[in-house]
């Protein structure tokens, strides 16, 4: 049997535990990686018909149900099966029978959704036009391609249906990287923040760099920004993407001087060598008046010295992990708690025994997270999800705590999420205004976006969106001002 699909049931053991299909794929090169997302991403999006077909046919004569569920999910895509063994003679044997329950269930599930897409809001694909004072006719060029609407709540934004979102992709203006897909929620966050031309701004956890670029847009080539991330990698991918903003930037730096000497080259080789223990980086705009510097440190790690030459700060973004609630991958995640229940490892593969094995689950409570979603409610945390929800949040707490605390000559913080849950969100608001008492909330946003119905009192101060009802992804805004 091929190597790439244990490869694959490892990741997808790994999807089960927590981790999002690019993180996993990421946490070690391989070759393989296009193979190895085509298999996840399948896996992952037929997950319950699959695990149907593993329970009803490979259930006996495969006990690793991440594997079985790979090889299931390669037969129906591919209709054959790479390699040798007994297990893929097993599952040969049942071929016929296999396909047939699969595309039964497939065209049931497909029966439902179109049913189901009628009543839904569809998400829509945003995008931005990089530099487009001196881009002018890249709108033009693309409405003469296919159907593009401004957004009707933040400037300079625009839209196209989702089915469009490959023909934007073989355009010329985005293959000459005019065009950044970004989604509006990300807009959202940084129009809190209400940057002007020249302001001075600090984003903390900023890959993979849209709040970043959507910033550097409305400081209009004057301006100070300062990004920081942890990751190497995503440091990389943030930096690629700012040099991609603006063709007028003149390139990445080891000092605030812009010496030649130490400009950077960006590439893998450069900015990976073993033997560069350089962590911050500076982008320097043609005419001197845009400036973007860049941490590759632990925001925990700097210190209000840092910052000290900056002088007054004008908007900190602080936009930290979390439980990503409000990502549409989100629904995988639920796929996988009722296919791959919580358990202990087995002592051979390092993967959860069979779901018979497993003592018998909590019951489901009534509470359904998607209905709560679709209806615009903010849902209740499922139970699988609530250490990791608690431990977010105790992190989420800790990192706002300390964005107050060095930065402080700044006014006005903007902290957000991707998560529908409260205690990630308001409960984590109101936890860091009772540590701070000079700083208040204030709105985050346009009216049609705060929060009318939550149990929090600052609810209503908060901007929230739900995939049903604003045609983009989940996100919680609030805007903290500190007063004298």
């Amino acid at each position: 049997m091929s190597f790439i699909y244990r490869r694959a049931a490892q990741m997808l053991s790994r999807c089960a535990k927590g981790g999002g299909i690019k993180e996993v794929l990421h946490e070690k090169e391989d070759p393989s990686i296009k193979k190895l997302y085509f298999i996840l991403h399948k896996a992952l999006e037929d997950l319950d018909i699959l695990n149907q077909v593993y329970t009803e046919h490979l259930s006996k004569c495969c006990k690793n149900k991440f594997l079985g569920i790979v090889l299931l999910c390669v037969l129906v895509q591919r209709n054959k099966i790479d390699g040798g063994g007994k297990l893929k003679r097993e599952i040969l044997k049942r071929q016929k029978e296999i396909l047939h329950l699969y595309n039964c269930l497939k065209e049931k599930e497909e029966s439902n959704k179109q049913t189901n897409q009628r009543k839904k809001k569809q998400l829509a694909k945003y995008f931005i036009i990089h530099d487009q004072d001196r881009n002018s006719d890249a709108l033009n060029e693309l409405r003469g391609l296919l159907p593009v609407e401004e957004d009707e709540d933040v400037e300079g934004l625009y839209k196209i249906e989702s089915d469009q979102l490959s023909t934007l992709i073989t355009t010329p203006t985005y293959q000459q990287q005019s065009v950044r897909i970004i989604d509006k929620t990300s807009c959202l966050v940084v129009q809190a923040g209400n940057i002007k031309q020249g302001m001075v701004i600090v984003d903390v956890c900023s890959a993979p760099g849209s709040k970043a670029i959507f910033t550097l847009t409305l400081l209009k080539e004057k301006g100070y920004l300062v990004c920081i991330e942890k990751d190497k990698k995503r440091c990389f991918t943030l930096l690629q993407e700012i040099m991609k903003q603006n063709r007028e930037f003149d390139g990445i730096y080891l000092d605030e001087e812009f010496s030649e000497e130490n400009k950077l080259a960006l590439t893998e080789g450069n900015f990976f060598a073993k033997n560069r223990e350089t962590n911050v980086y500076y982008i320097k705009h043609r005419r001197s008046e845009m400036v973007i510097k860049v941490f590759n440190v632990d925001f925990f790690e700097l210190s209000a010295d840092h910052f000290s030459s900056l002088g007054k700060v004008d908007v900190v973004f602080v936009d930290p992990s979390c439980s990503s609630s409000g990502m549409p991958d989100f629904a995988h995640k639920e796929s996988m708690r009722r296919v791959f229940l919580p358990g202990g490892e087995d002592s051979k593969g390092g993967l959860p025994p069979q779901v018979g094995d497993l003592p018998p689950e909590e019951p489901t409570p009534k509470d359904d997270f998607h209905d709560d979603v679709a209806e615009g409610r903010i849902p209740k945390v499922p139970p699988p999800f609530k250490h990791k929800v608690d431990r977010l949040a105790q992190f989420q707490k800790k990192i706002l705590n300390h964005a107050l605390a060095t930065l402080q000559t700044a006014n006005t913080f903007v902290y957000s999420t991707c998560s529908f849950f409260e205690e990630e969100n308001e409960q984590v608001v109101e936890s860091v205004l009772q540590s701070n008492p000079g700083v208040r909330l204030e709105k985050a946003g346009k009216d049609k976006f705060l929060f009318n119905r939550g149990k929090s009192v600052i609810s209503s101060q908060c901007v929230r969106t739900f995939p049903e009802l604003h045609a983009c992804r989940g996100i919680f805004v609030s805007k903290l001002r500190r007063h004298p």
